[in-house]
């Protein structure tokens, strides 16, 4: 079974925090919902940029590291190296877009895929795809 889990920049400090994602319902008197990622770590929970949430894959790497919606991979793909990030598509699958290109699904991404970034810390991997 695949782990759920999510994560997500902190409002504080911008740096990344994984674990549950709660939309919190109640209405500060800022006007604004609040978005929370509760850790696995005694139950922890820190208000988060919704704009970065990004939900696990299930699938790793060629290098062990948990493959993120949104992350920036690359590798060889049919003898050609490829750039593009992880997208959640229509069908319920995750797949690699590329600009001007179709989708790639993660098919033994272990063996091949390694995460270089993301798109929100590391866009200009991107450029020239």
């Amino acid at each position: 079974m695949r782990e759920i889990l999510f994560r997500a920049k902190r409002i504080d400090n911008g740096e990344w925090v994984e674990g549950n994602y709660v939309k919190a319902e109640l209405i500060h008197e800022d006007g604004y919902e609040h978005y929370i990622i509760e850790t696995m770590r005694r139950g922890k929970t820190y208000e988060i940029d919704p704009e970065t949430l990004c939900q696990y894959t299930g699938l790793k790497d060629k290098n062990g590291n948990r493959i993120w919606e949104n992350d920036i991979v690359s590798g060889y793909f049919n003898h050609k190296k490829i750039t593009g990030f992880i997208k959640y598509g229509s069908n319920a699958v995750y797949y690699i877009e590329r600009e001007g290109s179709y989708g790639i699904h993660l098919d033994n991404s272990e063996d091949w895929l390694e995460v270089i970034g993301n798109i929100f810390d590391n866009p200009e991997l991107l450029k020239g795809e």
